[in-house]
């Protein structure tokens, strides 16, 4: 940068010295006076420098280089825009009376164009009036030259622009056939490619009485409409109450479609993602939606009792991402799912047999007891989902142990007993659950304690398997 500098001022030094004795130039002496150019179209800008410093040639020069650019922009745009307007002025008449304005606007953006590439074809004279210490400089161009350089362009901008309406007119035939077949995230992604095609054109353009503006609208309509058609519903309940633990069957289905032009289209081929929220479940994490526009989440595992799982679309699968594609991040389905333990929404019956009858009922009534404590639910035999059987037996030992040396000792009364536990579906009568336990001891002071104590031992101890295991 500072080499560069060097030798403008090196530049400028000589053409210091060269100007000494040169004439001013007309456009220097009568400055004020008349316009300089054929056409008028000119800009005139100087500025002061310091003789005893060299280094304000540089500063000087991009002042009045600034200044003349400025002065001839204020003369040449308002002759692009005049030229501009009366070259769109028919192609205009094409476009929808509610979106003049933005026609208007194209046009705005046409003469920007066009204007700075006239002003990069401007011609160039510069004069240092060492006297005054005064750096002019003089830009201009002519009307010739405007309308050469504003026909090239328009012609270049013309084959360009026309191919993009014929394009995205073809394109938009393609979009409806997507429509039809429910592929939406095809036709956003196409719509959404030709907006951006035809929000590039400068300028208004016409292909078979269609223009660029109106096209443009239309496409965002559709857009929009297309959007705004879209649902995704639940087929399943969204409160779910089910067994905790692995699954067979549960699934969360899920259903999108379009509501568009009174038709309602199933959407196919959309990705669907899922999210737990809330506790522990294993489930499928990603779906597509079929030909019927339907998608099913398969439910694996519930660890949790209490889930919460959301079901949304995949947008972060589409190759193409933007605000259109976004949009669908605001579509989910909430999924509250309650798992509880089998033994908490099934109904159980409890069945005692016994050699001895009395000890039935006392059986039976700390079996109950202690899997009510468990959380079982426990009704009659006629409203039951399974019957547990247990069958007891007691047999007295007596009241004396064995010692190590043989001998005997009094000790306490001494039952001996054994259980078995069978769990049975009542529709189906299979066996659910079975299990036995043989040569359990209870001690009492008396033979009654004795034999109470090893009952409680018998159901405590079926009791605890059959909470672990059902």
């Amino acid at each position: 940068m500072k080499l560069k500098k060097f030798v403008l001022l090196v530049l400028i030094s000589k053409l210091l010295f060269s100007c000494a004795t040169t004439r001013a130039p007309i456009w220097v002496k009568e400055f004020g006076q008349q316009t300089f150019s054929k056409d008028g179209i000119e800009g005139i800008g100087f500025a002061k420098f310091d003789k005893k410093n060299k280094s304000t040639l540089v500063e000087a020069r991009h002042s009045a280089y600034n200044e003349a650019i400025k002065n001839l922009a204020i003369k040449l745009k308002t002759e692009v825009k005049g030229v501009i307007q009366h070259k769109m002025e028919d192609k205009i008449s094409y476009v929808n009376k509610k979106y003049q304005q933005q026609a208007t606007d194209q046009v705005d953006s046409l003469t920007n164009v066009m204007f700075e590439t006239l002003l990069g074809r401007k011609y160039f004279e510069e004069y240092i009036d060492y006297k005054n210490s005064l750096y002019w400089v003089y830009v201009w161009t002519t009307k010739a030259e405007l309308y050469r350089v504003i026909e090239e362009e328009l012609q270049k901008q013309e084959l360009q622009n026309t191919a993009v309406i014929k394009s995205a007119i073809q394109q938009l035939k393609n979009v409806d056939e997507y429509i039809s077949n429910g592929s939406i995230i095809a036709a956003i992604s196409l719509l959404s490619q030709i907006s951006s095609q035809l929000k590039e054109i400068k300028g208004v353009y016409v292909v078979d009485k269609i223009d660029n503006i109106t096209l443009y609208f239309d496409v965002q309509n559709k857009l929009n409409k297309l959007l705004s058609s879209f649902n995704i519903t639940s087929l399943t309940s969204t409160n779910i109450e089910t067994i905790l633990g692995p699954q067979n069957s549960l699934e969360l289905v899920i259903k999108c479609e379009l509501n568009y032009d009174k038709k309602v289209i199933p959407v196919s081929s959309l990705p669907l993602k899922t999210k737990v929220v809330k506790g522990n479940v294993e489930l499928q994490n990603v779906v597509v939606t079929d030909t019927n526009g339907i998608a099913k989440i398969k439910i694996y595992n519930l660890i949790a009792k209490e889930n919460i799982v959301e079901v949304l679309v995949d947008t972060e699968s589409f190759t193409q991402q933007g605000k259109n594609i976004d949009y669908f991040s605001n579509f989910k389905i909430v999924y509250h799912i309650f798992a509880k333990e089998l033994k908490e929404t099934k109904k159980f019956a409890v069945e005692v047999k016994c050699k001895n009858t009395s000890l039935i009922d006392f059986i039976k009534s700390q079996l109950v007891s202690g899997l009510k404590t468990q959380g079982f639910n426990i009704v009659d035999y006629n409203n039951a989902d399974y019957v547990i059987y247990a069958t007891v037996d007691t047999e007295y030992i007596g009241d004396k142990i064995t010692l190590p040396d043989g001998t005997q000792k009094t000790f306490a009364e001494i039952y001996s007993g054994n259980i078995s536990v069978e769990i049975k579906d009542v529709k189906t009568q299979s066996v659910q659950l079975s299990k036995s336990y043989t040569a359990l001891k209870g001690f009492g002071r008396t033979k009654k304690e004795a034999e109470e104590n090893l009952i409680k031992k018998l159901v405590d101890t079926s009791v605890e398997f059959i909470n672990s295991n059902f």
